[in-house]
């Protein structure tokens, strides 16, 4: 077949815009930082190993863009870091949360909920994530209190620890949180007062609880179902306290 000019032209820009969209796809993602890809390697060892519910997390890949439910960052410092993990609803993991996600030091985006089975503690180690601002553990079946040292993540803006079996008070530290927009630890055995939550907080639940006690003056203008059924909370949008 004779090639004509137009022909070789029109070859010419095929295969450039081949070249171009290969390389494209090719470096959408960054390359997973080895620490990082360690770390979530020992996860996914606690969460039943190579065969278990994590099995596309693969050593010889990239975990920045070919494992499920990680996300990097892919700019400055946070390029390849590992900054969301958000693991799917009902996706069947059992046994504790693993200490160490607390050694994922970019991590920032954080969600596991609803899976029945996760059980135990909230591990402290959550508290050295010091990026972390959205943080969702809700409808699991963890026990324990609510450790007080991650109220001192001073990012933190989401906070869903809701339907659990969480036990203990409200850790104090939670009113030093200025940029917190929502939070729910409703459906879980909380006991105590409820202290005094930020004034930018735009959703909050914390119903169904054991919680006593005069609601801060600064939550009033919340709905009266988000404080329901709690053993004496009072005072506006409830009854007055006597």
């Amino acid at each position: 077949m004779e090639i004509t000019p137009k022909f070789s032209r029109l070859l010419h820009f095929s295969i450039l815009f081949l070249s171009l969209f290969t390389f494209s796809t090719s470096t959408d993602f960054p390359i997973c930082n080895t620490h990082d890809q360690t770390v979530l390697l020992k996860i996914r060892d606690h969460f039943g190993g190579p065969n278990g519910r994590l099995s596309d997390w693969d050593n010889n890949t990239n975990c920045c863009s070919d494992w499920n439910f990680v996300g990097c960052g892919t700019d400055g410092k946070e390029y390849g870091r590992v900054d969301t993990v958000t693991f799917s609803r009902s996706w069947g993991l059992s046994g504790t949360i693993p200490s160490d996600f607390g050694n994922l030091p970019f991590l920032s985006f954080f969600i596991l909920a609803d899976n029945i089975d996760v059980k135990g503690t909230i591990p402290k180690s959550l508290a050295k994530l010091k990026k972390l601002y959205h943080l969702d553990l809700g409808m699991n079946s963890l026990t324990g209190p609510i450790p007080e040292e991650i109220f001192k993540l001073k990012s933190l803006k989401v906070v869903d620890l809701s339907s659990n079996h969480l036990s203990g008070v409200i850790p104090s530290s939670v009113s030093a949180l200025s940029s917190l927009s929502e939070f729910n630890v409703s459906h879980n055995k909380l006991t105590g007062s409820l202290p005094p939550l930020s004034k930018s907080l735009k959703s909050l639940d914390v119903s169904y609880n054991q919680l006593c006690g005069a609601i801060p003056s600064g939550l009033k203008r919340f709905s009266r179902g988000r404080f329901a059924h709690n053993k004496c909370l009072c005072g506006p949008p409830l009854a007055a306290c006597k």
